[in-house]
């Protein structure tokens, strides 16, 4: 009984606190603000939107209403560097701030030497009106890592949530994320998915990420917004480092991770990227210099890590993406075993099982398996065995592609460049038939990357792994085996938590042929797709961890999860 007043005293006081800090009635947004803000350049995106992520004020005051119960809610600092940012946008920026449904905020804005008045005008005018807002100007330029480093000095909160200056928050992100940290007090980073915003300012080209993916991460920053870490993570690290001006955020995540946080993966919306003529968002070579620090970044954190190897921007996609090529191990040795005539479909098992008790007592640390079928070279082998380097990595799968001659344009078509867990037991093949040069959505095919588990016929292995997990299950007869083994290995995900043990990488420069005139391998047998969804029920219920919610498993083109004609009356409805 003691313990409920001391907890009703608590919520008065926190609301009374608040009350004293800033009247909240003069920060709610109206329904013409939050449909203005619903609006896209793109009429599926439109209807989904509306449908799945439409914020109605009455929404918006439920969660206002319960943030304000919290208990001891956490404080989050926004850090925004400003240098002439356009009034409007600018305004537009603080707007989103100010209309969050989670109260327990502040702002801290650095502007870095503008000499725009009205620019300056506007953030003093923010920072008279609203206290929450906090200021601080530079006399000159000194880069936006310099602005952002003075912002989180003036930061107080538990956690810090980077916002640039032009672009604008979902009015429900803070209470997302303060929400997940609420119920979950060990979460050191949390990042969500987003969007961008047109140069007419309506939602467009969205990116839905997968959860924690550390090997997508040395091929891009997937992350990037929006982006929240705990503060003292941030402090002990350094703060910003003003080398790597323009992929600081990059450098950041890289060298944050490595103090092993718990990392969290909200699958919303919550962050609108702005395009604007001098942004990255809209001219990938505006900032050409961004893109050299995302290479000095990823090599700073090889050299961190004690990897030896060499990093380039991937001139065949579009800005931002890298090559990360590893070293093989120099003092271990790999053994490849070849999948020859004798293995069939429902023998996968009793073969795998076979091969491996006969190489039980060498001395190897790496078993490869490659099809017979499949051409290659001892660099596609190399490859696979260079992600052992990083711990935690216990399987490596390759891409594999059609022979060239089967098509009349000469070139190939996909196989395998990684698969997505479904419900029913089959797993779903990204881009399977598609010309080898797809990149796809993320560059999906061309980049290296987390997946659940390898391809049957092409896959590398920590051989250790095969004696910790006792091997195959028996029950199994084909390849499901693999898959099963593969999700064993790992460690299942919390909640969208991160894992970090016995990840299976996909690496599109580990490349095999299927022969000419060779028929693709048969793959699944019946009885085991069965078997294995239901033993894997409750994890594949809760969807693929490297593949996000909010894209489609009706096709393999990783498009927006839409019924479309669902969708469009839904909008109507709402519009």
């Amino acid at each position: 009984m003691l313990n409920c007043i001391k907890k009703c005293y608590e919520y008065i006081n926190n609301y009374k606190k608040l009350k004293q800090f800033v009247n909240l009635n003069n920060y709610i947004p109206d329904e013409n603000l939050l449909k203005k803000w619903a609006s896209s350049e793109w009429i599926e995106y439109q209807a989904w939107i509306f449908h799945k992520e439409f914020m109605t004020l009455d929404k918006w005051k439920m969660m206002r209403n319960e943030s304000i119960n919290f208990i001891d809610p956490p404080l989050i600092s926004i850090i925004t560097p400003s240098y002439n940012t356009d009034p409007n946008m600018l305004r537009e920026c603080i707007y989103s701030v100010q209309m969050q449904a989670y109260h327990n905020w502040e702002m801290c804005i650095a502007d870095d030497g503008s000499k725009n008045e009205a620019t300056i005008a506007m953030l003093k005018k923010f920072a008279l009106e609203d206290s929450r807002i906090k200021l601080s100007f530079a006399e000159k330029n000194g880069g936006i890592c310099h602005a952002t480093n003075r912002a989180l000095e003036m930061a107080k909160g538990d956690y810090v949530a980077f916002l640039d200056h032009d672009d604008r928050l979902s009015v429900n992100s803070l209470f997302c994320v303060a929400e997940e940290i609420y119920n979950n007090r060990s979460i050191d980073v949390i990042y969500s998915d987003r969007d961008m915003l047109s140069l007419n300012g309506l939602r467009f080209m969205h990116l839905f990420k997968p959860d924690w993916s550390p090997e997508l991460l040395f091929s891009m920053n997937y992350i990037c917004h929006l982006m929240v870490y705990r503060k003292t993570l941030v402090d002990r690290v350094g703060g910003i480092h003003y080398e790597f001006e323009g992929s600081q955020d990059y450098d950041l995540i890289l060298r944050v991770m490595e103090l092993n946080p718990v990392v969290y993966h909200i699958p919303k919306i919550l962050y609108h990227w702005r395009q604007n003529e001098q942004s990255v968002a809209l001219n990938h070579d505006a900032k050409s210099y961004a893109y050299k620090a995302g290479v000095l970044a990823l090599t700073h954190a090889l050299k961190r890590r004690g990897l030896k190897g060499e990093v380039r921007e991937l001139s065949d996609l579009w800005k931002g993406h890298y090559r990360v090529k590893l070293l093989p191990p120099s003092d271990e040795k790999f053994s490849i075993i070849e999948l020859d005539g004798t293995l069939q479909v429902d023998n996968f098992v009793d073969f795998i099982s076979k091969k491996m008790e006969l190489i039980k007592n060498q001395s190897h640390s790496y078993i490869v398996f490659v099809s017979m079928k499949l051409c290659f070279d001892m660099e596609a082998i190399k490859e696979m065995v260079s992600w052992f380097n990083i711990p935690g990595v216990g399987l490596v799968t390759g891409k594999v592609v059609e022979s060239s001659k089967k098509d009349k344009s000469n070139e190939p078509k996909i196989i395998h460049a990684g698969m997505v867990n479904k419900k029913d037991g089959y797993p779903l093949f990204i881009f399977e038939g598609k010309p080898e040069s797809t990149p796809g959505y993320m560059a999906a095919t061309h980049v290296v990357r987390n997946v659940p588990y390898p391809y049957p016929y092409c896959f590398a292995m920590r051989k250790s792994l095969w004696s910790e997990l006792n091997g195959f299950d028996s029950l199994f007869k084909g390849p499901h085996a693999i898959l099963d083994f593969a999700l064993r290995g790992s460690t299942e995900r919390d909640n969208r938590c991160n894992s970090s043990k016995n990840r299976t990488v996909y690496t599109p420069f580990a490349k095999f042929i299927l022969k000419e005139n060779t028929p693709v391998e048969e793959l699944w047998v019946e009885s085991d797709a069965a078997y294995f969804a239901d033993k894997w029920r409750d994890y594949l219920l809760k969807g693929d961890p490297y593949y996000n919610e909010h894209l489609t498993l009706r096709l393999n083109d990783m498009g927006l999860n839409a019924d479309v004609d669902a969708l469009a009356l839904d909008s109507q409805t709402n519009g």
